[in-house]
């Protein structure tokens, strides 16, 4: 696979500015810059380091990509880049540490948490993006949210997106004897059928994490409401006043009710979604990332199917709408090299050492021109291709902090049936 055309000049560009880091003297000239700007060749001696705070952990995949096209960076440029593998963490540990004045010329976690939690802190990216061309590359659906998340400013570079949908072992459906139309429930109460057929062959229809009861509430919600109305009801506490808000819940319900949803749901994670690898469940409504990791957990080499949250009767979305985001990638305004920061990423976000995550981690290119889903993950291409509304994670449910930790706790309660569903939007409602 080729690399970038554009990329391949920043890195020349980047290497003629550092060819006195060996020793040699360095031109008095100033070289253009990737932007197209005058940028002055650094002094003779000078070495370019860059720092970056990784959401990941040395030992994953992704990490494994990452270090790999910075080595690949710093032999085709010179600039070397300083990786502190944070996990997770990186999101509460970030604000902290730039305030105190703490070097990081760029990090990155979930786009949308990127920019909405950091914004302050972040570059607007969008002179150097028009230079590199970054717009015919990116997948149009992560340009419009990252723009959307920006206001308007271009302050997050995504990768390794997602989508999210029913994912299930293709042989246990076919154990149970479903057929090819049952396999992609258009409504509801198609999914309680295929559920029904599931159950009968003696495996739990369905499994979910703890971390998953907002995917099944928010989405069951946003089918009948939403995802704007969902979020309107989220920040005015109007749960009371909604009677799609009470059918969802009573929806959701009748889930576990019916015995449809395995005994241990919602378990923590990840031994709900791992029930699937062990031939214990069939479905998990969750994202593209799924699949990977119960591979993972389990060693469980399952043949996977998709398909995505159905439509209800009388809702005003259906499966046109998804949750879709992405990791991202966002360079510090304070950062003293933006353009060597942007051309690294860039060359993670697109051509070789995009197809090259995709390929490692089973997820899905945020490059356009790499055109092939790993086969794990395809069934869910067709939908995404004829996505025409995105939703945010958890549509939206748990994006108001006020309200957060108070929605997650009330729905795992409505999961466990500790509550009804009535009781399930009193409480809601009286949230303070």
């Amino acid at each position: 696979m080729k690399k970038v055309l554009s990329l391949l000049t920043a890195f020349a560009l980047a290497a003629s500015m550092l060819v006195g880091c060996g020793g040699a003297p360095a031109s008095d000239a100033s070289a253009p810059a990737a932007d197209g700007s005058e940028a002055a060749a650094p002094a003779a001696g000078d070495k370019v380091e860059l720092t970056y705070w990784s959401m990941w952990n040395s030992t994953e995949g992704q990490a494994k990509v990452i270090q790999e096209a910075a080595e690949a960076y710093e032999k085709a440029t010179g600039v070397h880049i300083n990786i502190e593998w944070k996990g997770r963490d990186v999101k509460t540990l970030i604000g902290p540490a730039l305030d105190a004045g703490q070097k990081v010329d760029f990090f990155d976690t979930d786009a949308q948490q990127l920019v909405k939690q950091n914004g302050k802190y972040l570059a607007d990216l969008t002179e150097m993006a028009n230079a590199a061309d970054y717009q015919k590359h990116i997948m149009p659906v992560l340009l419009d949210n990252a723009l959307k998340f920006g206001e308007g400013k271009l302050k997050c570079m995504p990768y390794q997106p997602f989508t999210t949908g029913v994912w299930y072992d293709k042989d246990m459906f076919a154990a149970a004897g479903v057929t090819e139309e049952e396999a992609a429930p258009a409504t509801f109460d198609d999914l309680l059928k295929l559920c029904e057929k599931v159950k009968a062959s003696g495996v739990n229809p369905m499994t979910c994490n703890s971390d998953g009861v907002g995917l099944l509430y928010g989405y069951q919600a946003a089918r009948y409401i939403g995802q704007d109305k969902l979020n309107e009801l989220r920040d005015t506490v109007g749960w009371k006043e909604s009677p799609e808000a009470l059918q969802a819940a009573k929806d959701i319900y009748t889930l576990f009710d019916k015995g449809y949803m395995s005994e241990h749901a919602p378990a923590n994670y990840p031994e709900g979604q791992n029930e699937i690898g062990f031939e214990e469940s069939a479905m998990i409504l969750n994202a593209s990332w799924v699949p990977n990791e119960i591979i993972q957990n389990t060693g469980k080499a399952v043949n996977w199917g998709f398909f995505p949250w159905p439509a209800v009767e009388g809702g005003v979305d259906g499966i046109e709408a998804s949750m879709v985001g992405s990791q991202g990638f966002g360079i510090v305004e304070k950062s003293e090299h933006k353009q060597e920061a942007f051309d690294f990423i860039l060359s993670v976000v697109t051509g070789e050492y995009d197809l090259k995550m995709s390929e490692t981690v089973i997820s899905i290119p945020a490059d356009v021109e790499n055109t092939q889903w790993p086969a794990v993950v395809a069934g869910a291409e067709p939908y995404f291709k004829n996505m025409t509304k995105t939703y945010e994670w958890n549509v939206g449910l748990t994006n108001n902090s006020n309200y957060e930790a108070f929605i997650q706790d009330a729905m795992i309660k409505l999961c466990k049936r500790d509550v009804t569903p009535e009781q399930f939007i009193e409480e809601m409602g009286s949230m303070k």
